[in-house]
Parts: C-alpha cells; structure tokens; sequence
C-alpha cells in the first residue's frame, strides 16, 4: 500500500507540472520576432537562445522564431509596437529598426561610432550599454537581457567600384527605414530608397535599385552577388549592435530562478553571436564572386568628414549624456 502511494504521489508531481507552471501565467509558447531569415548569424543567434532557454527551464520556457518579422507582416520598425500590445514576447534585434517608436534607439547607428572590435567591446562592457541605454530600453516595455556584436554594415552595389564619398553621388541606395541613414546617404548624394527585403531583391535584380547597405555575412547568406551586387566597399560607417529583449510584463511572469536562466542563456548567445560575427569571411566573398575594396586611411578620413555633420546633427537631438558616455568608453579603448 505504501508503495503504491509513493507511485500515485510521484505520477501526480509530474502531471501537476505544467499545470503549475499554467498557474503561475507561463505561455505553452513565446513568439520570438527576428528581422533575418536563416543562414544569417543573426538567426543562429536567436535559435541558440531559444534552445538554451528550452534546455535550462526543463522547458517550462518554449520560444518559437518568427523570422523576417513576419509577426508584422514584415513591417520590422513596427516590433516594439507589436511587443507592447502583446503580439510579440520576444525580440532578437537592432534597436534601429524600432527607432520610430523610441528616438534614442538611434544612437548605436551613429555614424563611426564604433569603428572597430575593440571599440565595440568596450561598449559591450560599458555602464553606458548595460545601464544607461538598458534603462532606455526597459521604459519601452522591454527587459533588456544581453547584447552582442551586429557587425560592420557594409556598402555594396552593381555599377562600379566605390573607394570614398565622390563615387557615390548618384547611386539609388537601399537603406533601412530610419532617418538618419537616410541621411548619411544624403550627405553622399546618393539617393535612398527605403524597402522591404522582398522588394528589395527583385528592385536589386531588375537594376532599379543600384545598392544596398548589409553586413558581409549576410550578403553572403542572401547570395546577393546574384542579384548584381558584387561591388563590396569595407567603410565600416556602421556596426551595430544586436539586443535580446523580453516583453516587461512577459518577464516579469516568470519566477526569479527562471529569469537568471532566461537571462544567462541571453549573454551566452551573444558572446557566441560576437564571435561568429568576427569570423574572416574573404575567401567566402571571393568563391561568391564579390569584389572587395578596403579604403586607404586617407579615403576613410574623407568618409568621416564627409558624414561628421550628420553624426554632430544627431548627437545633438538624442540623449547628449549616453552618447557622451558611449564616446569615452571607444576612447578609452584606444
């Protein structure tokens, strides 16, 4: 009799889990919205933190991706917006993209603000990342959890080579839906045109746009070469980085033990994501066909004075103190 007690009491342990778990207002799955498809370390990224969520919660915590913000019809600077009427639990990304939403999320796509890894890594470690800017993202509705490395978002195109700002006077330019890189562009007098991908590939293919801007990895996941885009400029403007984020009111539903796994399982993701990030990809770009420029020290000189106004405007309408904060933790690591 005893034993068959100690079987019954053990079976109903096991079957109370998960309506424990539905008690203390877990969702039986989190949507988790990324911008990329897979093949991009981005995704990687986010499919490794949610498999480390999974593993570590004994899966009391499920995420699954929705890639190519596909939660927003693709509309990806509607995310943030999407997060805070429930739609989305989860988001892997640039904060550029739902800059529409908060204006300081801008500040990271400043223009030579971070022009190498030891500069980003500086930022990574920095009071101005893991409290200021987290501050700014947690008043949006989100509980930031852990950043890594994005990547230098490089120039790419189908007429000619590129080597400093002169050469790009003319060209329809594919940018991300965001102001100021609009305006980099138009400090070059180039012309851009803000698109979805899946309108981008075929303006790219049929030659109506000429170029866009995309980290070397993902040119190369997305085989862009095929589409014309075989011209590669390495200016290093942009390098970005990506954030991994938690609806507040979604994690604030989970018990203290399962937010340090939740948030743990994050920081791993992105020093994998950053180390990804980092990995040479030349002879890649090479078997694919692009042909790569790196500007001469004088010619990236004129590439930061040619985009200084726009970094000076922007500065000046964002969040003075982080930016200040962001700027000397680059100098210091100099």
């Amino acid at each position: 009799m005893i034993q068959r007690r100690q079987l019954l009491a053990a079976g109903a342990c096991v079957l109370g889990a998960p309506a424990l778990v539905r008690a203390q207002g877990y969702k039986g799955e989190y949507r988790l919205s990324l911008v990329v498809g897979p093949g991009t370390t981005w995704y990687t990224a986010a499919e490794n933190f949610a498999q480390l969520v999974r593993e570590r919660t004994a899966g009391r915590i499920n995420m699954r991706l929705y890639p190519a913000a596909s939660l927003v019809q693709g509309a990806q600077d509607r995310e943030l917006a999407a997060m805070r009427q429930g739609t989305i639990d989860v988001l892997v990304g640039t904060t550029v993209n739902w800059a529409g939403t908060v204006k300081d999320f801008t500040t990271f796509l400043l223009p030579y603000l971070m022009p190498d890894t030891k500069a980003v890594d500086a930022v990574l470690a920095s009071d101005a990342l893991n409290k200021d800017f987290y501050d700014i993202i947690r008043r949006a509705g989100a509980e930031p959890l852990a950043s890594g490395e994005y990547g230098n978002i490089q120039l790419l195109n189908a007429k000619r080579r590129i080597a400093k700002p002169a050469d790009v006077a003319g060209l329809k330019i594919r940018t991300v839906a965001t102001p100021l890189q609009q305006d980099v562009m138009n400090a070059l007098k180039a012309n851009p045109t803000t698109m979805s991908w899946a309108d981008a590939q075929a303006a790219l293919a049929s030659g109506a746009v000429d170029g866009l801007t995309l980290t070397l990895e993902q040119a190369l996941a997305y085989k862009v070469a095929t589409l014309g885009q075989k011209q590669v400029t390495r200016w290093n403007v942009f390098n970005e980085l990506i954030h991994f984020l938690v609806a507040g009111p979604v994690f604030k539903t989970w018990t203290p033990e399962d937010q340090q796994l939740v948030r743990a399982a994050a920081k791993d993701a992105a020093v994998e994501l950053t180390r990804q990030v980092r990995k040479p990809v030349d002879d890649t770009l090479k078997q694919q066909g692009f042909e790569v420029y790196s500007p001469s020290a004088e010619e990236i000189a004129q590439w930061k004075a040619a985009v200084h106004p726009v970094y000076d405007k922007w500065k000046a309408s964002l969040n003075t103190g982080l930016i200040g904060k962001i700027e000397q933790a680059v100098a210091q690591a100099k």
